[in-house]
């Protein structure tokens, strides 16, 4: 029956990938109303684009989104509009062990290709980044070991062998610690802010 209805053949114009769940059988559903009124329901799992600038690293945030639109029938045929209020539920608060959902919203617009114009609806999603880890593997310690390193200047300036070896030890505690870190950062050709503290402190 279901190929014998007509669908304006949505599609996320914007995904990566995208599948029908299919355990156990084909996730789709349709509902026929009195009035004719069709209710098409889709179980789809889809991966979109995300927009990442790291400049404020790892206080920054992430915004990605995903755009609907007809493949094949411009607003001649078709016209898409978001069923407002409640166009997009969400029924449990969205955590990851690097990020947390802060806000989503919902947009629609009318783009014009070369064969038309079409409705696009899309869905943007606000993550922000959790930042507890990179505080306490990098901005503690080397907060920490810069700290260590103004020690000398309180020493008696006859007390070289103290100064010198507290110096060495900072310096070298801080190298390891600049490797370690950035190991596990992104790498990016724009300076980072998680550099600026301890940069402006030493």
């Amino acid at each position: 029956m279901q190929q014998s209805i007509w669908i304006p053949n949505t599609c996320f114009i914007n995904s990566k990938n995208a599948l029908i769940h299919s355990s156990p059988f084909r996730n789709v559903f349709f509902m026929i109303f009195p009035n004719g009124s069709i209710w098409s329901n889709w179980r789809v799992k889809s991966r979109g684009p995300c927009v990442i600038n790291l400049a404020k690293f790892p206080m920054d945030y992430i915004s990605c989104f995903l755009t609907l639109e007809s493949y094949n029938y411009d607003t001649r045929h078709v016209r898409m509009e978001w069923n407002k209020p409640e166009a997009v539920l969400i029924f449990k608060q969205i955590e990851l062990p690097d990020f947390i959902m802060v806000n989503y919203s919902i947009s629609s617009q009318q783009t014009l290709y070369a064969a038309g114009v079409w409705d696009e609806l899309t869905i943007s999603f606000l993550f922000r980044r959790r930042n507890g880890f990179y505080m306490l593997q990098g901005f503690i310690p080397t907060l920490m070991t810069i700290f260590i390193s103004w020690i000398p200047f309180y020493l008696s300036p006859t007390a070289m062998p103290a100064r010198t070896m507290i110096g060495v030890n900072a310096l070298l505690a801080m190298t390891f610690q600049f490797g370690s870190i950035v190991r596990d950062l992104p790498r990016v050709n724009y300076l980072k802010v998680k550099f600026l503290p301890p940069s402006v402190l030493f």
